[in-house]
């Protein structure tokens, strides 16, 4: 039995084009989109079998782009570069969103803004330069939250950064330091004690796996 309504590479395979054409067709009008209440923007099959056998003129729409760049000390030389390397890639944007912090730090402003602007759906692409400007960690989550506002993250270059050690070392301290706050917090030196032979254990096993 046929599925009703299709997710969005189903319908660009229908339709033989990509998702990202599929999503311009529903931009601009030509086929309907229908939010479920995740958020998921699913396509009936009757309308695009109908499309697809009709006649319409399709005009391109320019791509709504957030282009996203982040340092850890807030360096605007560094930020100011990844914008420069963006523009010269692909042009002009339609925003600039610019963070200061760590990758590990989920509560950026920039973030914010960019995930604001899925879900108001005033973006369809957001480009950074290293997918790990975004987040240190956690990148599949976050594609998972803007995929479903169909929005992309598109990377500009997978090469290693010279820069990439001292923002491992700097994410590293700040992971130390956020967990000293928390261990000083801990109530009772028992307390304390029992979490330190806990990391003691691990680290032992993790000795014994190696030596074997």
């Amino acid at each position: 039995m046929k599925k009703e309504f299709l997710r969005v590479g189903e319908a660009a395979k229908l339709l033989k084009v990509t998702p990202q054409t599929v999503r311009k067709y529903r931009d601009k009008g030509f086929i309907k989109g229908y939010k479920t209440p995740g958020g998921q923007t699913l396509y009936s099959r009757k309308e695009l079998e109908a499309y697809l056998y009709g006649e319409p003129v399709f005009e391109e729409k320019p791509i709504r782009v957030a282009h996203y760049a982040r340092s850890n000390s807030g360096s605007k030389k560094s930020i100011n570069s990844q914008f420069e390397k963006l523009r010269d890639r692909y042009g002009e944007p339609l925003y600039e969103i610019r963070d200061s912090g760590s990758g590990l730090n989920e509560k950026r402003k920039g973030l914010k803004k960019l995930m604001d602007l899925a879900e108001e759906g005033k973006i369809d692409l957001i480009r950074i330069t290293q997918k790990d400007r975004l987040s240190r960690f956690g990148n599949d989550y976050l594609e998972r939250f803007f995929k479903a506002f169909d929005v992309e993250i598109e990377a500009a270059f997978e090469e290693e950064r010279k820069d990439l050690n001292q923002e491992l070392m700097e994410d590293f301290m700040s992971l130390i330091a956020s967990f000293s706050g928390k261990f000083y917090r801990l109530r009772g030196y028992n307390e304390q004690e029992r979490l330190l032979k806990e990391a003691g254990d691990i680290l032992e096993e993790k000795r014994n796996d190696n030596n074997h």
